[in-house]
C-alpha cells in the first residue's frame, strides 16, 4: 500500500512550475490593455498639433448665439479686440470703418487666411506689426457685414470708464502676481476659487513634469511671447475659445488668479523652450513596467494557490 501510495503521489511532489498557463494568459491580457492603452496616449500626444493651432480652436465649432452681431463679436473678437478699450492681441477697433474700406474690411473678417496667401499688401502688414496672423473666424460674408455695423455703432461711445477701470486694475494685480502661484494655479495644486478645471488638464508648459500635462489644447511655452501680456490676459478673462468657454464661462476666473497665471506663463516663455511632445520611450517603459508588476503578483498568487492543494494531496497519501 504505501508503494502505491508513493507512486500515486509520485507526480504531486513535483516542485510545481515557476510559470503557469493561467498566469501567461493573463499577463497576455495585461500585456494587450498595456498596449493599448499606450496607443491611445501616444495617438493623444500627437493629436497636439492639431488641436495647438488658434485656427481650429475658433473654427471647428460655430457660435452658439449666432443670431446677434453682439453675441457674435463678443464670442469671437472680444478675446483679441476691443472697441475703444486699447491694443490687445490685434488693433483697437474703434472708428475701423473710417480707416479701411468696408468691403475690404468685409473680405478679411470672413477670409483672412485667403487675403494672406494672396499676398494682399495691407492684410500682411497687419500680420507683420502684430507678430500673427489674424484666424479664420469661419463667418460668412453676412455675418462679417452685421459684426462690421456693430463695431460702427459702439465706436461712438469710445472705452467705457468700466474698461478703463479693469484695464487699470489688472496692471495693479499683475505688479504684485506671483509666478509660483501661477504654477500651483496652472498644476491644480491650488484649486481655482470658482471651481473650474486647472490648466495642465488640457494644456502643456515645458518644464512642469515627465509626462508634461494635457494635449487637448494648445502648447503654451510660447504663448506669452506670441501673445503678450495683454494678449494673454485678454484671453484669460474673455475665455473666447469654444472649449474653454464652456469650461470657465459659469465658473470664470478670479482677476488675482489672471494675474498669476499670466506671470507664470511670462517665466516659462523666458526659462523654457516649447515642448515638442513627450517622447515615446516614456510611455514603452511605463508599460514593461506594468507588465512585469502584473506578472510578479499573478504569479505570486498562483504559486500560493497550487502549494496548498500540492501540500493537501501529499498528506492524504502518506497514510
Amino acid at each position: 500500500m504505501r508503494e502505491q501510495g508513493r507512486r500515486a503521489t509520485g507526480n504531486i511532489r513535483k516542485r510545481a512550475p515557476l510559470f503557469h498557463s493561467g498566469a501567461a494568459w493573463a499577463g497576455a491580457v495585461s500585456a494587450v490593455l498595456l498596449l493599448i492603452l499606450g496607443v491611445a496616449l501616444l495617438g493623444s500626444t500627437k493629436n497636439e498639433a492639431s488641436g495647438a493651432t488658434l485656427q481650429v480652436s475658433l473654427q471647428d465649432e460655430a457660435p452658439s448665439q449666432a443670431d446677434t452681431a453682439q453675441a457674435i463679436f463678443e464670442q469671437k473678437c472680444l478675446g483679441c479686440h476691443t472697441i475703444g478699450g486699447g491694443r490687445l492681441v490685434g488693433p483697437d477697433l474703434a472708428g475701423v470703418t473710417s480707416r479701411r474700406d468696408r468691403d475690404w474690411l468685409i473680405s478679411f473678417i470672413s477670409s483672412p487666411d485667403q487675403l494672406i496667401t494672396r499676398g494682399d499688401a495691407l492684410a500682411n502688414q497687419l500680420v507683420r506689426e502684430y507678430g500673427l496672423a489674424m484666424p479664420d473666424l469661419g463667418l460668412s460674408e453676412p455675418e462679417a457685414a452685421e459684426v462690421l455695423a456693430y463695431i460702427e455703432a459702439q465706436s461712438a461711445s469710445q472705452a467705457s470708464p468700466s474698461q478703463r477701470e479693469t484695464a487699470g486694475t489688472q496692471l495693479t494685480l499683475l505688479a504684485a502676481a506671483d509666478a509660483a502661484r501661477g504654477r500651483d494655479i496652472f498644476t491644480g495644486r491650488v484649486p481655482l476659487k470658482n471651481g473650474g478645471a486647472a490648466c495642465i488638464s488640457c494644456h502643456n508648459v515645458g518644464g512642469l513634469a515627465t509626462l508634461g500635462g494635457g494635449a487637448v489644447a494648445k502648447e503654451l511655452t510660447e504663448s506669452y511671447s506670441n501673445l503678450g501680456e495683454m494678449g494673454v490676459t485678454a484671453v484669460l478673462r474673455t475665455v473666447p475659445f469654444p472649449l474653454m468657454k464652456a469650461i470657465y464661462g459659469p465658473r470664470p476666473l478670479e482677476d488675482d488668479e489672471v494675474a498669476n497665471l499670466v506671470t507664470f506663463l511670462r517665466e516659462a516663455t523666458e526659462a523654457q523652450p516649447p515642448t515638442t511632445g513627450q517622447s515615446p520611450v516614456v510611455f514603452v517603459a511605463i508599460g514593461i513596467a506594468g507588465l512585469l508588476l502584473i506578472v510578479i503578483l499573478l504569479q505570486a498568487i498562483w504559486r500560493g494557490r497550487l502549494a496548498g492543494v500540492r501540500q493537501s494531496l501529499v498528506k492524504g497519501g502518506s497514510r
